[in-house]
Order: C-alpha cells, then sequence, then structure tokens
C-alpha cells in the first residue's frame, strides 16, 4: 500500500512539473524557430551590402561569431533547459528534436547562402563545389539526440 501511495505521489509530482513547463514544452515541440541560433541574431548587416573589404571582413568575423554559437548549440536540443527536458514524455523530446533538427539545417543553408553572397562579393572564385557546400563549421544534416539532454 505505501509502495502505490509513493508512486502515486511521484507521479503527481512529476504531472505537476510537466504542467509548470507546458508553455515552454509546446514552443520546443511546435513553435521553435531557431531565433537562439540564426545569423540575424548576430546583427552583421545585409550579406549584399557589403561594399569594401573592411566591411567584408567585419562581415566575415561576425559570421564566424555564428557559425561558433552555431555549433556550441549541438547537437540539436542541447538548448532545451534541462528542467524543461525533464518535465517532457519522450515522444515530446523526440517531437522537438526532430523540429529543432529541421530548423538547424534551415539556419544553416541560409546563413551559408548570405557567407557566399559575400565571399562573391569579395571577388573569391568559388567552385560550384564549394558554391553549393556547406561553409567550415556548419553541418550537412543534424542528428537527433539519441537520449535527454
Amino acid at each position: 500500500m505505501k509502495a502505490l501511495i509513493a508512486t502515486s505521489l511521484i507521479a503527481a509530482a512529476a504531472a505537476a512539473q510537466a504542467g509548470d513547463q507546458r508553455v515552454a514544452i509546446d514552443y520546443y515541440t511546435h513553435h521553435y524557430d531557431g531565433a537562439d541560433i540564426a545569423l540575424s541574431r548576430f546583427h552583421c548587416g545585409a550579406a549584399s551590402a557589403m561594399r569594401t573589404s573592411e566591411e567584408r571582413g567585419a562581415w566575415l568575423a561576425c559570421y564566424d561569431r555564428f557559425a561558433r554559437n552555431f555549433r556550441a548549440a549541438l547537437p540539436v536540443g542541447r538548448t532545451i533547459p534541462v528542467e524543461v527536458a525533464q518535465a517532457m514524455s519522450e515522444a515530446e523530446l523526440a517531437a522537438a528534436q526532430q523540429l529543432m533538427n529541421q530548423v538547424f539545417v534551415q539556419v544553416a543553408q541560409e546563413a551559408r547562402q548570405q557567407a557566399d553572397l559575400v565571399l562573391l562579393a569579395q571577388g573569391d572564385v568559388l567552385s560550384a563545389r564549394s558554391a553549393s557546400g556547406l561553409l567550415p563549421g556548419l553541418p550537412a544534416q543534424t542528428r537527433p539526440l539519441p537520449d535527454r539532454p
């Protein structure tokens, strides 16, 4: 009887914790937009507006800060706060990782396109392979976490 009561109390505490985190869980499972990792967060400026080598150099330094932040956020799901991840069910965690994976790939592709514009404006000769490939440090695809963050 005591074991049943203890199990019920643990289940009730877990449900209460999940209820406290419901808004955050919903964000990571349905509305995650990558604002925390996006190139726009760094305010590098419009890639097409880079006219001088100094402007391009400053833009590329800004891009480097973006790339370091992007890599620090990997593997996908790492940036989910621990208390939110602990409140998620396995299905919710998997849904969050799937959405975040899609967003990470999109953010990397958009940043690569911007960097390609800067490099092309700089007069760098890019081969067809390098122009369509990822810049160093950005993954072609990310993998979901095998376990909770």
